[in-house]
C-alpha cells in the first residue's frame, strides 16, 4: 500500500501525466462528440442549399428543370461529354427525359455519381422537385462502376489507417534508440564515437522508419482484403474493391514522405525525453495532432490547394484522391515535397537534442 501511495503521489506531482490523463480527454470528447456532428450537419445543409448542376437530355422532362431553374435549385450546364464530366465532378446530375411511360406518367433517369456526397445529394434534390410535378417519374440510376465504388469505400477507411499507423508502426523503435537508449545507459558510449551527431540521427531516424512503412503496407494489404470480402456487409450496391499497382505506388509513396515526417517527429520527442514516461506523453499528444484532423477532414470537405502545404493534412486529402482517381499528379508532388521539406527542420532538432550538452548530462 505504502508503494502505491509513493507511485500515485508522483503521478499527481507531474504535470504531464495530468494533461495526458485529464485535460486531453476533456478537449478531445467534446470535439468528437458535439464539434463533428455539427460539421457533418453544416456539410448537408450546403449540399442542400446551392443550386445541383445538371445536364438536360432528350425533353424538358416534362417541366422539371425549368421548375427547378425558376426556384434556383437547378442550374443547367452544357458540357461536352456529360458522363465524364459527372464522374469528374463537374456537375451532380444528368436528366435524360425518357417520355412517357405506359401510363401518363413521364419518366425521367437521373443519373448521378454514388460515390460523391454531392452527387448524392443531388438525385434527393431532384426527386424533391419533381414530386411537385404529378405526370413526372424520377428513376436515380448510379453511374459509378464498381471499381469506382471500390476506390470510395477505400477512401472512407484507409486514410485514417494510413495515417494513424505510420505512428504505431515506429514509435517502439523511437522509444527505443531515443530515451529507451539514454536510459540503458547505451547513448552516452555512442555520443564518443567518432561519427557526427547528424550520421547518428540519420540512422536512427530510419531505423523508426522502416518498421513504419513495412507496418503500413502490411495494413493497406490486410485492410483490401478485408473490404473485399467484407463490402457485402457495408453496402449493397455493386462493389469491387482492388487497388491497381500504380495505385498501390502512390499510396505507398506519400505513405513513406508522410511516415518520414512523422517517424522525425518521434524521434525528436524520444531524443529530447528525460524519460520513457515522458516520451510516451510526447507520443499521445502527437497522435492527437494526427488523429484529429484525420477524422474531421471528411466533414470539412477541404479542396483548398493551400492544403498540399499542410502536414498530416495534405497527406490524407493525396490518400483519399489517389483511391478514387481525382489527385492530379502535380498535387502530389507537391504534397510530397512539401512534406520532405518539412522533415528536414524537425531532423534538425532531433540533432540538436541529441548533442546538447543538458541532453550528454542526462
Amino acid at each position: 500500500m505504502a508503494v502505491f501511495r509513493k507511485e500515485a503521489a508522483e503521478t499527481l506531482r507531474d504535470r504531464r501525466t495530468l494533461v495526458a490523463a485529464v485535460l486531453l480527454p476533456v478537449l478531445t470528447m467534446p470535439l468528437v462528440v458535439l464539434v463533428m456532428p455539427v460539421l457533418a450537419a453544416r456539410q448537408q445543409d450546403a449540399l442542400r442549399e446551392r443550386p445541383v448542376r445538371i445536364v438536360l437530355q432528350g425533353g424538358d422532362a416534362g417541366g422539371l428543370a425549368a421548375l427547378g431553374s425558376r426556384e434556383g435549385a437547378f442550374r443547367l450546364m452544357s458540357v461536352a461529354e456529360p458522363e465524364a464530366a459527372l464522374l469528374r465532378g463537374e456537375i451532380e446530375a444528368i436528366l435524360v427525359d425518357r417520355g412517357p411511360s405506359g401510363g401518363r406518367s413521364r419518366v425521367v433517369a437521373a443519373w448521378y455519381d454514388e460515390s460523391r456526397p454531392a452527387s448524392r445529394a443531388a438525385v434527393q434534390r431532384v426527386a424533391q422537385v419533381a414530386a411537385r410535378l404529378a405526370p413526372v417519374v424520377v428513376e436515380p440510376r448510379n453511374a459509378a462502376s464498381p471499381q469506382r465504388m471500390g476506390g470510395m469505400l477505400l477512401a472512407s477507411a484507409l486514410p485514417f489507417f494510413l495515417a494513424v499507423w505510420l505512428l504505431l508502426g515506429g514509435q517502439y523503435a523511437a522509444l527505443d534508440v531515443g530515451v529507451g537508449e539514454r536510459e540503458r545507459g547505451s547513448m552516452d558510449a555512442l555520443l564518443t564515437a567518432p561519427a557526427p551527431r547528424s550520421a547518428v540521427v540519420a540512422g536512427k531516424f530510419l531505423a523508426v522508419l522502416v518498421p513504419a512503412v513495412l507496418a503500413v503496407g502490411l495494413m493497406l494489404a490486410v485492410g483490401v482484403a478485408t473490404l473485399r470480402f467484407g463490402s457485402v456487409l457495408i453496402t449493397t450496391t455493386p462493389v469491387e474493391v482492388s487497388i491497381p499497382a500504380g495505385t498501390a505506388f502512390k499510396l505507398l509513396l506519400v505513405a513513406t514522405v508522410l511516415g518520414g515526417f512523422l517517424s522525425a517527429c518521434q524521434l525528436w520527442v524520444s531524443l529530447r525525453a528525460r524519460s520513457l514516461r515522458e516520451a510516451q506523453q510526447g507520443f499521445t499528444a502527437l497522435y492527437l495532432v494526427v488523429a484529429l484532423p484525420v477524422m474531421l477532414i471528411p466533414l470539412l470537405g477541404v479542396s483548398q490547394p493551400w492544403v498540399v502545404f499542410v502536414p498530416v493534412v495534405n497527406a490524407v486529402v493525396a490518400f483519399r484522391g489517389i483511391l478514387v482517381g481525382a489527385t492530379p499528379a502535380s498535387a502530389l508532388a507537391w504534397t510530397a515535397g512539401s512534406l520532405a521539406v518539412l522533415t528536414v527542420p524537425v531532423l534538425c532538432l532531433g540533432t540538436r537534442a541529441l548533442a546538447s550538452p543538458e541532453q550528454r548530462i542526462r
